[in-house]
């Protein structure tokens, strides 16, 4: 499952296209044309509204995954624009009371453009870090820990300063998390099982027609395959083509 979502997204839905649509032609075919067809055609009178709890189950299992898929989406937006205000908020507060502030200045500006031109890239190939952004988050912290800018700010502001850093810190945390993690596997499996017996669902409600199975089979192989593609890409939310983009923090990085 894992390998699965880090393909691309097109690989990823012909794969996912041609997965269950050749299920779906295996079942036709065990059902229709198989050695055990004759034994499957002596079963009829099953009862539709009975097989369709298996079909209630997996769009409760679907919208159920859907709605854990949103909340990484809009945890990973949260993270961006988080990060990027809160270095706004010290960017201001550094270029208005320079002198004493213009090693924060230049820390924070060293900093997004660490994460926009060498971090970001290697988030979206690897989940990894990049050396050069931690080093530039310390030396935003050791810029606000100083004698001589102790000395000249407040309290209460360097309080607030401090703060701001812990946040930035944590928001960073957050996205690097969601940029290397997926949903729980299990999930997906759950998901793709009940996909699976619905499909069996299906072939035994239309065991007495073979074209109206066949038909069945393929719109509904179609359509889950639609929506399984759509959840894997937006199961990693920095990723195309539902990618959380880096705006925010990249136009922090156009300081002089």
């Amino acid at each position: 499952i894992q390998m699965w979502l880090d393909w691309p997204v097109w690989l990823a839905a012909v794969s996912m296209t041609v997965f269950w649509l050749s299920i779906a032609a295996a079942l036709w075919w065990f059902f229709q044309r198989s050695p055990l067809a004759p034994f499957w055609g002596s079963r009829l009178g099953i009862v539709g509204p009975y097989f369709s709890s298996v079909g209630i189950l997996f769009s409760l299992s679907v919208g159920f995954m859907g709605a854990d898929i949103w909340q990484r989406g809009e945890r990973a937006q949260q993270a961006v624009l988080q990060e990027a205000s809160q270095l706004q908020l010290l960017s201001n507060l550094a270029h208005n009371l320079e002198p004493a502030t213009q090693p924060l200045a230049q820390g924070v500006c060293t900093y997004t453009r660490a994460v926009v031109q060498e971090e970001w890239p290697l988030m979206l190939g690897h989940g990894r870090t990049a050396p050069s952004a931690e080093a530039a988050l310390d030396s935003i912290l050791q810029a606000m820990v100083t004698p001589e800018f102790i000395r000249q700010m407040d309290g209460t502001l360097r309080r607030e300063m401090l703060s701001a850093f812990q946040q930035i810190r944590q928001s960073r945390v957050n996205r690097l998390q969601l940029s290397g993690s997926h949903s729980h596997s299990g999930k997906w499996i759950l998901v793709i099982f009940l996909g699976f017996m619905t499909q069996i669902a299906i072939s035994l409600v239309q065991l007495d027609t073979p074209r109206g199975q066949a038909i069945t089979l393929t719109v509904f192989s179609i359509a889950m395959s639609v929506t399984l593609i759509l959840l894997a890409g937006m199961d990693q939310p920095f990723t195309e083509p539902f990618a959380v983009p880096n705006t925010p923090i990249a136009e922090l990085a156009r300081c002089p």
